[in-house]
């Protein structure tokens, strides 16, 4: 029983410091579990086994005080345990924040459907509203990318006053942040300077969604059509194959996130047509021992088709697996944002 119930429920205490010399005088044989993280007080019997599991990164034995003295033992100075005390609260405190932030909602969400590992051709958007829905609180202050953001817009600025020369030596890389990874799902932050792109490529068996954080990127998607395999002439080219364009857009962060499925918008290309971030959500993970490898494309300009050029109808395109683009790199960055509990 904690202080309140030896008290007849009649006072609260004043702070955790009475309840640690009231309860240390008393020289109990017992272990309390004290936590002010939620401002209010909880026994180790009811509250605390709720608590623990909105706090996912919090372990329970940073709080546990015994009060039982061990022989030969000498007694800890008031002071050095109050301070210990104090750093636990503040490791609560902070783990609580993690599993309230909005990058964790966003985490929270995706497990929510990506461990249950459906068939990935049976994801509507219905299933990734939540995940949709977390992506669309998200801001640049909380992934740390405030001071990134103001810096492209400034380079944005300057490369209007360059020659095309000049603006592809100052242009800085294409970046990943990685915010988060597992067997089901991952979530990262890609950064696209402007004029570069991500080349067109595909997301067998798998699902993604997107949200831009700041700048504009030019989106293309399309969606493989094997249905036109019959109706129209074999291609000659090798790796090739029917598809249609389904989008063609430019989205900025004043959009709403996206999402592309397994047979829908499932093959796509991000330009950037000014410095951007995109907000990735993507499960399962590529995994070639899966069956789950990347593969990039090019469209193939209808003058190199011939008298197939003049057929195709709109929106329909041919494409062609091919090597990514010697230039085509992305670096990786640490991620400075709000941080995500382990499982």
């Amino acid at each position: 029983a904690d202080a309140r119930e030896r008290d007849g429920g009649h006072r609260q205490p004043r702070g955790w410091r009475d309840l640690w010399r009231q309860e240390r005088g008393k020289g109990a044989q017992e272990v309390f579990v004290w936590c002010r993280a939620l401002g209010s007080w909880y026994d180790s019997s009811s509250g605390m086994s709720g608590w623990l599991k909105r706090a996912a990164t919090f372990r329970a034995k940073t709080l546990v005080r015994s009060t039982v003295r061990v022989r030969g033992e000498r007694d800890e100075s008031p002071l050095l345990s109050q301070r210990r005390f104090a750093a636990h609260m503040r490791t609560a405190q902070t783990a609580m924040a993690a599993s309230n932030s909005p990058v964790a909602d966003v985490v929270e969400a995706a497990r929510g459907i990506f461990s249950k590992r459906p068939p990935p051709h049976k994801i509507t958007e219905k299933d990734v509203e939540g995940i949709l829905t977390s992506l669309e609180r998200i801001t640049v202050a909380q992934v740390g990318l405030t001071k990134k953001a103001g810096e492209e817009r400034c380079r944005t600025e300057r490369l209007l006053r360059m020659s095309p020369q000049e603006q592809r030596k100052s242009r800085p890389p294409i970046t990943y942040h990685h915010i988060y990874e597992c067997r089901d799902f991952t979530v990262g932050i890609f950064c696209i300077p402007e004029n570069c792109d991500i080349p067109i490529h595909n997301h067998p068996d798998m699902t993604v969604c997107s949200k831009v954080l700041y700048g504009k990127v030019h989106l293309e998607a399309y969606d493989k059509a094997p249905d036109l395999e019959s109706s129209m002439q074999a291609l000659e080219a090798p790796d090739t194959l029917y598809a249609r364009k389904v989008r063609d857009e430019i989205i900025s962060e004043g959009d709403g996130p996206v999402a592309c499925f397994s047979e829908k918008a499932n093959i796509h290309r991000f330009y950037a047509e000014e410095s951007c971030a995109i907000l990735d959500v993507l499960g399962p993970p590529y995994d070639s021992g899966e069956g789950r490898e990347i593969a990039y494309y090019r469209e193939i300009a209808l003058g190199e088709l011939g008298g197939l050029g003049k057929r195709l109808g709109n929106n329909v395109v041919v494409l062609q697996e091919v090597s990514p683009p010697n230039d085509f790199v992305v670096e990786g960055r640490p991620y400075t944002g709000e941080q995500v509990g382990e499982d």
